[in-house]
């Protein structure tokens, strides 16, 4: 059975482009900044916690890598579903649970989706979470490009949540990394920010 697919159904919504505006701090405690929305660094540690913890690792397990990953995810998904709360998309259960047994089908089993995901940084317990991620995404491009493709769509998707990220001058703290315009993900934090002594 194929099962290829399904990595990139899951990763699909890394495409959507984010642009950072201005380059002052974040709000103490906050990984990032989206006007007046804050993503709290408790926030993220949990999101991560949960990972590490289904991963079977420790919860003091350093990786920036799946840091940055779930901070980038966590501040798509903001924005993301900013622009269909005011473009009235609502994601209902039953079109959580449809996606959820598309992905049973493709991959075989539960078991297998849940480790597919796990493999890419998503605990099983996020996975909804991601669903309706690209549920919002998909219903965007439906919206804001009717008779195009759909990768017509997924650009103004993109160009949407970019302009949505300037208009919120939407920032992450250095800490955790920047904004790269060239991947339009979180990249490495600044190279000038000074490392914090080791404790």
């Amino acid at each position: 059975m194929n099962t290829s697919r399904l990595p990139r159904l899951a990763a699909g919504i890394a495409v959507v482009a984010l642009a950072i505006a201005g380059c002052s701090s974040p709000t103490p405690g906050a990984a990032a900044v989206l006007g007046d929305t804050r993503i709290t660094e408790t926030a993220l540690t949990a999101q991560v916690q949960t990972v590490l913890t289904a991963q079977g690792k420790g919860l003091d397990t350093a990786d920036a890598a799946l840091t940055a990953q779930t901070l980038d995810r966590m501040v798509k998904s903001e924005l993301v579903d900013m622009l269909a709360t005011r473009a009235g998309i609502e994601i209902t259960q039953g079109q959580i649970d449809a996606q959820m047994t598309e992905y049973d089908t493709q991959a075989g089993n539960r078991a297998e989706v849940e480790k597919i995901f796990l493999e890419q940084g998503i605990a099983p317990s996020q996975i909804p979470g991601v669903i309706v991620l690209n549920l919002q995404a998909n219903a965007l491009g439906l919206q804001l490009a009717p008779d195009a493709d759909a990768e017509a769509q997924g650009q103004a998707v993109v160009k949407a949540i970019t302009v949505l990220s300037e208009l919120l001058e939407t920032e992450v703290s250095p800490r955790y990394g920047t904004w790269d315009a060239a991947t339009l993900q979180v990249g490495p934090a600044p190279n000038d920010l000074s490392s914090p002594p080791a404790g």
